[in-house]
């Protein structure tokens, strides 16, 4: 590689530790077209944003699981140098974090001393902590009625437990909230958000102004997660009221305490499983009740068990939402499925335990993707399960080794989406999606469809994306984004390079069909034309390509995966080290080897955050999160990370398809399976702490003697 600084693009570098993955993707070298500004701060988020005369807000919230707001000293707010306002909308709160009131003021200063100054005094009352106080009665085997009753009657191994997994905050780097600087013509509104054209329309309403007034950025998002895909979300709202009554421009964001407590969360689940299965581990039917805490949305705590990934023959199925005083749950990458799938990657290994059979074996007998049988044999290979110590064992020592597998898919969702290509005379091209870039590298892969349909180099292109006023484009929710902006964003591209060509055809005095464009040069049939800047001189102004998609999934692929894990558990403490993970993962057509890449390393971090670490815990009487902070609610860090192996999956695969959601889904179900593997003994309540891994073995040792 040359040493001259000129002579280094620093948006492309190869990656050369991962040579499965080569030749995979559309373009495997481009790194992020946003890296640079990200790293040297020049990216503006919203919480950057200072317009001139802003004012800050900040909510006034419930400081109990439920409480009554005896007294308040409005005066004393409004007295302090720099408070503009004062208001309180209720007195009576359902849970730690319910907003009650809002406060504006001139100065971060001032908030914070106007915020003292109210001196509210609460009296708390007792709180329901939901599943942590609820008394389950779990079905019995003589329940069982026709099929199931008919499995139990053949069954020759038969398993029940109950799984359980706590509340999953998303701990977003960027807070939620948002900027609203409000004129009587319009609004610009600035705002971290997973949906800029669902914010556009809040943003309209909460200003009573027509859609077409306003202008919103959301050029850089810091991390969502599905906790940003409620439009303006009443950060949002408030801010853009506040800013028309005020006529001042508002800034209100939230601090980390508040993310924890009111932006929404995985919620927690109670899974019973009673599976029964023949001698070879075909499993033949069985009873599943679960439940799903939903805080005072009372709706939302939906546990994905049977995944369908499995056959699990005839299954008696009950679910329960149960509400509490507790900040309500939203939609979090792959919403209720990474709960369901550790309940069912779980007794898939009890059952083969008891049965005497290789998990993965057990897996094969039920699996119904034939793409994951493939992967299953390719990650076992990678992982080293074939030289595994059969499970059972007698374990020595006090570093244990212990290894697991879970499953993963995904289906493909239509959504309306836009694009526009923009071509000038000199040869410089511009690509416009409207959808935001939450981090997953939606800005590189618009300029990588867009150069790729084009025939041109990258960095010809200019990549925008994350504004109102750009075409149409999806929320980042539910993995739908670049399955439906990428054919939206190829079409504009060979729609400007069709109006392109027809100035060449017309300049040459041939048909616009004998000529295309390839590696920044104009064809005529297979042989080189001219180069592009002398076609786009051809050009009287910049030219517009358009291109729309609205339909099914393009193409053919789909979103199966596999992962393998391997991890060291050390007896003695209960600390468990997830040592390497293989995680095989198809999307259909890659667009972005590196940001493909990155979706499931991210996909599995969260994944392994989940297994060992996350919880919120809820104080016993007055329902208050005590964590809720970065210091006791924890996440994997740095020294905590495995060595993650990404594998795309690219067999068959003609048509872009989601990888935002699949690879959190089975990360946290094949730990639970590997740590068993290891102790010989199932932990079966997340998160895997050192606590719960030594009384598991307690246990199970008191049992044998």
């Amino acid at each position: 590689m040359s040493t001259d600084p000129a002579a280094f693009d620093p948006t492309t570098a190869a990656t050369d530790n991962r040579p499965r993955n080569d030749g995979t993707s559309m373009d495997d070298d481009t790194s992020r077209l946003d890296g640079v500004a990200k790293v040297d701060g020049s990216a503006r988020y919203a919480r950057d944003v200072l317009p001139a005369g802003v004012v800050f807000a900040r909510f006034l919230r419930c400081p109990y699981g439920r409480a009554t707001l005896r007294s308040i000293d409005e005066a004393a707010a409004r007295a302090v140098p720099g408070v503009l306002l004062v208001r309180v909308d209720a007195r009576e709160a359902d849970y730690h974090g319910r907003r009650v009131g809002v406060l504006v003021a001139e100065s971060v200063r001032s908030l914070d001393r106007g915020m003292r100054a109210l001196a509210a005094r609460w009296e708390p009352e007792a709180a329901d902590r939901g599943l942590q106080d609820r008394v389950f009665t779990d079905p019995s085997r003589d329940d069982a009625r026709g099929r199931v009753a008919e499995a139990f009657a053949a069954a020759a191994v038969m398993v029940e437990a109950v799984y359980t997994t706590p509340v999953q905050t998303h701990c977003s780097i960027e807070t939620h909230g948002a900027v609203v600087e409000a004129r009587p013509d319009g609004a610009t509104c600035w705002i971290s958000t997973q949906g800029v054209q669902a914010a556009a329309d809040g943003f309209a309403r909460a200003l009573d102004l027509p859609r077409s007034s306003l202008e919103v950025h959301a050029e850089y998002v810091g991390g969502g997660f599905g906790s940003k895909i409620a439009g303006a979300d009443s950060q949002g709202v408030a801010a853009a009221q506040l800013a028309r009554e005020l006529k001042r421009p508002v800034w209100l964001f939230c601090d980390r305490e508040e993310e924890h407590l009111d932006t929404g969360n995985r919620p927690s689940s109670r899974t019973f499983v009673r599976l029964a299965a023949d001698a070879d581990g075909r499993i033949l039917g069985g009873q599943v009740r679960t439940a799903g805490d939903t805080g005072a949305g009372r709706r939302g705590g939906g546990v994905d068990m049977p995944s369908g990934r499995y056959d699990l023959g005839a299954i008696d199925r009950s679910h329960e939402d149960v509400p509490c005083n507790a900040g309500p749950p939203r939609p979090m990458r792959a919403p209720g499925k990474p709960q369901g799938a550790f309940a069912e990657e779980m007794i898939l290994d009890e059952l083969a335990r008891a049965g005497g059979l290789d998990p993965l074996e057990v897996r094969l007998r039920n699996e119904r993707s034939d793409a994951r049988r493939a992967m299953y044999e390719l990650g076992a290979r990678r992982i080293g399960w074939p030289g595994r110590r059969a499970a059972g064992r007698e374990r020595r020592g006090t570093i244990v080794t212990g290894y697991g597998v879970g499953s993963t898919g995904w289906g493909a969702f239509p959504s309306r989406s836009e694009a526009e290509v923009v071509i000038h005379p000199d040869g410089s091209v511009v690509c416009r999606q409207g959808a935001q870039d939450i981090g997953t590298g939606h800005r590189t892969a618009m300029g990588v469809c867009c150069a790729t349909a084009l025939g041109v180099s990258l960095a010809r292109v200019q990549s925008e994306v994350g504004r109102g006023s750009l075409p149409y484009g999806p929320m980042s929710g539910g993995s739908v984004t670049l399955t439906n902006t990428a054919p939206a964003m190829e079409a504009a591209a060979a729609d400007a390079a069709a109006r392109m060509l027809v100035r060449v055809a017309e300049a040459d005095g041939g048909e616009p069909g004998i000529y295309r464009v390839l590696e920044d040069r104009v064809l005529r049939g297979n042989e080189p034309w001219m180069s592009w800047e002398e076609a786009c001189s051809l050009l009287p102004g910049p030219i517009t390509g358009r291109g729309e998609h609205g339909g099914g999934a393009p193409g053919t692929g789909h979103s199966d995966g596999v992962q393998f894990v391997e991890v060291r558990v050390d007896r003695e403490t209960g600390v468990v080290m997830v040592e390497k993970v293989v995680a095989i993962q198809a999307c259909g057509r890659i667009v972005s080897r590196k940001t493909a890449e990155s979706q499931i390393i991210g996909g599995v971090i969260q994944g392994i955050s989940f297994a060992l670490f996350e919880e919120r815990v809820l104080d016993r009487e007055r329902g208050a999160m005590l964590n809720a902070n970065m210091e006791w609610y924890r996440i994997l860090g740095s020294r905590d990370m495995p060595h993650i192996e990404p594998i795309l999956w690219d067999d068959g695969g003609t048509g872009v398809r989601p990888l935002g959601e699949p690879p959190v889904i089975p990360t946290a179900g094949a730990i639970g399976a590997a740590v068993a593997d290891a102790i010989g003994v199932p932990v079966r309540s997340l998160p895997i702490t050192p606590a719960r891994v030594l009384a598991a073995v307690a246990a199970a040792e008191g049992g044998a003697a």
